[in-house]
């Protein structure tokens, strides 16, 4: 597993999909180099939109779900299936009264992410915009995750 550190997690990449602080990593790359082993072509359209999310802020399901015309239940769901957590940054989502909800990596991970990234007052996320599509996807993974 081809590894990267982003903030206090390293991500790891086994060629199709990520994972946050594997157990074993068999290589470590730098983050820029890391997202160009990463082929996003086949990845859910509707996951896009948390590149619309930038660093520093957060969004929560209901707005997500106003945005694709479905509820919050199913953000939900789609967000547990990302095949991509840190990369597609759905550690961005939260619920409405701005507690954090769940993540793939645990809370904990989720919250430390979110204070990396400079979203949270305090414990609680403080800046919340509406998820929004993006133009160039390679261009928006590189600044989501501070590369541009």
């Amino acid at each position: 597993m081809i590894c990267s550190q982003y903030g206090p997690v390293v991500v790891g990449w086994d060629g199709s999909k990520t994972f946050v602080n594997p157990s074993l990593c068999s290589k470590r790359v730098g983050l820029a180099e890391f997202l160009e082993l990463i082929n996003i072509d086949e990845i859910d359209k509707r996951l896009l939109y948390l590149l619309g999310i930038p660093r520093g802020y957060v969004t929560t399901y209901k707005l997500y779900a106003e945005v694709l015309g479905t509820s919050p239940r199913h953000v939900g769901w789609l967000m547990a299936r990302n095949p991509l957590p840190v990369i597609l940054p759905c550690h961005r989502v939260v619920k409405s009264d701005f507690s954090l909800g769940g993540y793939t990596g645990g809370a904990e991970v989720k919250k430390k992410l979110l204070a990396y990234e400079g979203a949270l007052c305090g414990d609680r996320p403080c800046r919340v915009v509406r998820p929004r599509m993006i133009d160039d996807v390679r261009d928006a993974l590189f600044k989501s995750l501070g590369l541009a």
